[in-house]
């Protein structure tokens, strides 16, 4: 049996989490300082908690493209995307622009290679992305509710989410070209959380009206049915 263990620290947010090796993990959060705060668990021990600075007004989020790598974005105080990385040591915290309404979602599909998404003032989902240089920001669509969720299995594929304006599950995917939008239905009473652990395997969870999490999984080209994991969670901070 596993037993829950404490942490530490003082989260003003929901915490993000990545892993670019074996035995390896990265946890990032806002601290009580509104700052971006790093654990890392490596050696069968986890560190002790560092501040990287900088000024956010989200949870984080991560991504990995190769052993070492790390970036990391969030919303800035002015509402612009905030960005930063890691390769060998910390860079400085630049600016990558926008307006973002929510938290922002990152994921890598390939060496050198980055997506990020948000919702907009627009509440239209928005989409930024690197392959050896910042691409400009593109439009998307949609009418979100949340923040988005990003997932990838497989190079040059990615599959968002997000709640829509009639609280379902909707989903969008490139493979090289965007797809239509898809509903999947539900009733979301929180931003999705999508994973994908294999090839053509995707997870998405989200707390039900219920306040239950609610889990839909995507294989080989279809969607299972919903179904509960019967735990109750309460609102997670953004």
């Amino acid at each position: 049996m596993r037993y829950w263990n404490s942490l530490g620290g003082v989260l003003a947010s929901g915490p993000a989490a990545v892993s670019w090796d074996v035995g390896r993990t990265d946890v990032f959060t806002r601290g009580a300082d509104n700052a971006l705060w790093h654990k890392w668990f490596e050696g069968g021990r986890w560190s002790d908690w560092e501040s990287l600075g900088g000024v956010i007004t989200s949870a984080p989020t991560v991504a990995s493209w190769g052993p070492g790598r790390l970036d990391v974005f969030a919303r800035g105080s002015d509402n612009s995307l905030q960005h930063l990385w890691f390769d060998g040591a910390w860079g400085s915290w630049e600016s990558l622009g926008g307006v973002l309404t929510s938290a922002p979602s990152a994921v890598s599909w390939d060496d050198g290679r980055i997506d990020v998404f948000t919702r907009g003032t627009d509440n239209g989902l928005w989409h930024l992305w690197f392959d050896g240089s910042w691409r400009a920001w593109e439009s998307l669509g949609g009418a979100l509710t949340t923040g988005p969720s990003v997932a990838s299995w497989g190079p040059g594929r990615l599959d968002v989410f997000y709640r829509g304006s009639d609280n379902a599950l909707w989903t969008r995917s490139f493979d090289g070209l965007w797809s239509g939008r898809l509903n999947l239905g539900g009733q979301l009473a929180s931003a999705p959380v999508a994973i994908s652990w294999d090839y053509q395997r995707i997870d998405a969870f989200v707390r039900g009206t219920d306040n239950g999490i609610w889990h839909r999984w995507f294989e080989d080209y279809t969607w299972s049915s919903w179904s509960s994991v019967g735990a109750v969670v309460t609102p997670a901070k953004k």
